[in-house]
């Protein structure tokens, strides 16, 4: 787990429920780039009388920095694909320092 997480929220009422999914979903993202050690994330409302739920997050590691966010009617929604974004960011980068690695060995 990322240890230093920060959770912010502007006018929104954050449960425990999704504050725990915010965690195990991002804070997790160290599972695939080791080195992640921060994380911020800010959930907040979108729209005017069809309000949607916002999430935001960026994680960092040394010369690392990851960012992606989505809105959704359902705020699990949300938090879900805005962490397969920040996988996909990740993913990509770890897989091409570990071939930049395996090359520079032959």
């Amino acid at each position: 787990m990322i240890k230093n997480m920060e959770i912010d929220t502007e006018h929104y009422d954050l449960s425990d429920d999704l504050k725990q999914r915010i965690q195990d979903k991002i804070a997790g993202l160290d599972e695939y780039m080791d080195t992640l050690d921060r994380g911020h994330v800010t959930v907040s409302w979108e729209g005017g009388p069809n309000e949607q739920t916002r999430i935001r997050a960026e994680v960092w590691g040394p010369g690392q920095r990851f960012d992606a966010s989505d809105t959704d009617w359902k705020a699990i929604t949300a938090i879900d694909k805005t962490h397969s974004k920040l996988e996909s960011q990740i993913r990509r980068v770890h897989e091409k320092s570990i071939s930049k690695r395996d090359h520079n060995r032959h």
